[in-house]
């Protein structure tokens, strides 16, 4: 009998710690987890959508773009974003607001977004990029996160140049 009890008292010996055992505090109970290391999500998205403009030049050159910015007469716009969004556009207007004709493309990184001018943006005269949603009341990105809509106001260096009026033909005097 005596080596029943020395079986079982190595026995017990040999089992591990307690598990963790419920706090109650104010009648609810809580049980304590180890989770383990912290996992690594990546860099922070940004705060707010903050898109890089490259201006193209019919000699070749390139300059930035930015808020209020005056800059010689663009053939091209490159749109570099942050973060790879769904459901928007891009758009450039003139200082009527009317959409300027371009052939555009979203390269395959899905982050930059080319824009090609038939013809040099008129000198003198104010333009704005807009990004907004196409589709939906809002910009979205990948991972389900929305945006704000996003503009880029500037200026075409040189003197303004009178708009082309529409010629008028003139009435035939009836006999």
């Amino acid at each position: 009998m005596r080596s029943v009890w020395l079986v079982i008292g190595l026995l017990l010996a040999a089992c591990p710690a307690e598990l963790p055992r419920p706090v109650i505090d104010a009648g609810v109970a809580m049980i304590e987890f180890d989770a383990g290391p912290p996992i690594d999500a990546g860099p922070p998205l940004p705060s707010s959508l903050e898109a890089t403009v490259i201006a193209a030049f019919p000699d070749g050159g390139t300059s930035p773009v930015v808020a209020s910015s005056q800059i010689e007469a663009a053939t091209g716009l490159t749109v570099s974003l942050p973060i790879k969004l769904k459901d928007f556009r891009i758009r450039l207007l003139d200082f009527r607001e009317q959409v300027v004709a371009s052939d555009d493309e979203l390269m395959a990184d899905g982050r930059t977004y080319v824009m090609a001018l038939p013809e040099p943006l008129k000198t003198g005269r104010g333009y704005t990029l807009v990004l907004d949603a196409e589709l939906g009341p809002i910009v979205t990105d990948d991972s389900g996160g929305t945006w704000n809509d996003w503009e880029l106001a500037f200026r075409i260096a040189g003197d303004v140049q009178p708009e082309p009026s529409a010629k008028k033909n003139p009435k035939k005097k009836r006999k």
